[in-house]
């Protein structure tokens, strides 16, 4: 008993209260820690993530992730005027030393959206994570903005 209430606590501290909540992607962005050449600039912008990012921009897209105290949470991507999600994930997360991992229990056994982010920004209603992308050696980042939802 006293076994299960140590490993009871020591899950909850894995969830930081303030990540607990609804959250829609407001922007993606691309961070270069080192100098890039145009054309792998121009590469950025011209990516799945650049077109997503522009359809959320103009309304057409909406991300959500809503993250729960018990370490759980559901992904979810769907397309304006349509009630279903075209793509949803859920599974459980856990945050170790600012970095959130992701274990989906989606059947495509693909690597769940959310895993190995790095949490650059946590504030009552900003959500910022990043994760590099190409190689480590080039220094990229996508950077993903979350704001809070409120009233659901």
């Amino acid at each position: 008993m006293v076994l299960l209430l140590l490993l009871t606590k020591a899950a909850k501290a894995q969830v930081p209260a303030a990540l607990v909540g609804r959250w829609a992607l407001k922007q993606i962005t691309f961070e270069a820690r080192r100098p890039l050449p145009d054309s792998l600039q121009a590469k950025l912008f011209y990516s799945p993530a650049g077109e997503t990012n522009a359809a959320v921009k103009e309304g057409s897209l909406t991300v959500e992730v809503e993250f729960r105290a018990d370490g759980t949470y559901d992904y979810e991507m769907a397309r304006q005027n349509q009630k279903e999600p075209f793509y949803a994930e859920h599974g459980r997360f856990e945050v170790k030393n600012g970095r959130l991992f992701s274990y989906g229990t989606t059947d495509d056994h693909s690597e769940p959206t959310l895993d190995k982010q790095t949490i650059v920004r946590l504030t009552r209603n900003v959500l910022q994570v990043e994760f590099p992308i190409w190689r480590p050696e080039q220094q990229v980042f996508q950077q993903i903005r979350y704001v809070r939802v409120s009233g659901r």
